[in-house]
């Protein structure tokens, strides 16, 4: 009896390579699977705002950085200075720090994103909150009064314009850039089960009619945990994040879709020789650590040859 869906994996087109840059923005899911591609060494930068569930700040932060704009609103609390277009793990302790911290993550972005690049966006939910004051869809309320708020279900076509206008900015900026949607498994059960649903339809909607006007694509990390994985087993004990095993299932669909045959057993080798570093520190044994030594520096070495660089681990 078979009791798992198959999700098929549908190999890109274009590859990705160990001299691409890749940048991953959006929910906790894009920190997991980051997480997974700096540990397989490669160039990653993942949620250097911190982690955003919402498509309009998300746009709104691509945009800021395509043009260099700093033109956040901050506010103090507790004694430290935050933005709305961050996460709360964001903050700095003055203004003028806070602006060149804004700036410097900008940067961060803009470079990750240039010349032959691929750009990861793990949409959450569509339900947001929008602050009374200043009209905006913030990224983190910052555990503010939640009276400054009107919580929400983003307007589909405001979703679709404020990505239409951030997308024609990074096809502006860098033509080369490989651009990938996919939603985050992850229910945001405090709205509810119903409107998680709903809100998440919305979702694929917005990726759907992106997809009609640009050249983005869509990867099935959703499907892949609901559908493929359907058993409260790869799930952690709050029932609603996956756990280590079903992000590694995922991390195995990335790879068989982005990557050749190749570089997905290079990939495989470098897992494992950082995995051996972390063990050599932990190991007592003088003769087998002298033994781990010699292998890593030879494996090392064979890496490095075989990316014609010295492979920094």
């Amino acid at each position: 009896m078979i009791l798992q869906l198959t999700v098929p994996v549908e190999p890109s087109k274009n590859k990705i390579d160990f001299t691409d840059k890749i940048c991953f923005l959006g929910s906790c899911f894009s920190d997991e699977i980051g997480g997974k591609s700096n540990a397989h060494g490669l160039a990653t930068l993942s949620n250097p705002f911190g982690t955003i569930f919402h498509p309009i700040p998300l746009a709104r932060i691509l945009t800021n950085c395509i043009n260099s704009e700093n033109k956040s609103n901050l506010f103090r609390h507790n004694n430290l200075i935050y933005d709305w277009d961050s996460s709360h793990v964001f903050s700095s302790i003055s203004e003028k720090e806070h602006r060149i911290k804004i700036s410097q993550q900008q940067e961060l972005v803009r470079k990750q994103i240039q010349g032959k690049s691929w750009l990861f966006i793990t949409l959450g939910t569509s339900i947001g909150y929008r602050h009374k004051e200043i009209k905006l869809t913030v990224a983190n309320c910052h555990k503010q009064k939640q009276d400054l708020f009107i919580k929400e279900q983003a307007d589909l076509n405001e979703m679709f314009e404020t990505w239409s206008e951030a997308l024609k900015g990074l096809y502006s900026m860098n033509p080369q850039l490989n651009i990938v949607f996919t939603v985050s498994p992850v229910r945001h059960v405090k709205d509810g089960l119903i409107s998680n649903n709903q809100s998440k339809s919305q979702l694929f909607v917005l990726i759907e009619k992106l997809k009609n006007d640009f050249p983005v694509l869509y990867f099935p990390s959703y499907e892949i945990v609901i559908d493929g994985l359907r058993d409260y087993r790869f799930y952690k004990k709050d029932l609603i994040h996956p756990n280590e095993q079903a992000i590694d299932f995922v991390w195995s669909h990335f790879v068989k879709t982005y990557f050749s045959q190749e570089n997905e057993t290079l990939l495989n080798r470098i897992f494992k020789l950082r995995t051996a570093e972390n063990h050599q520190l932990m190991n007592k044994d003088q003769v087998e650590t002298e033994k781990l030594k010699t292998w890593i520096a030879t494996e090392r070495k064979k890496i490095s040859e075989e990316l014609g660089k010295d492979f920094n681990l």
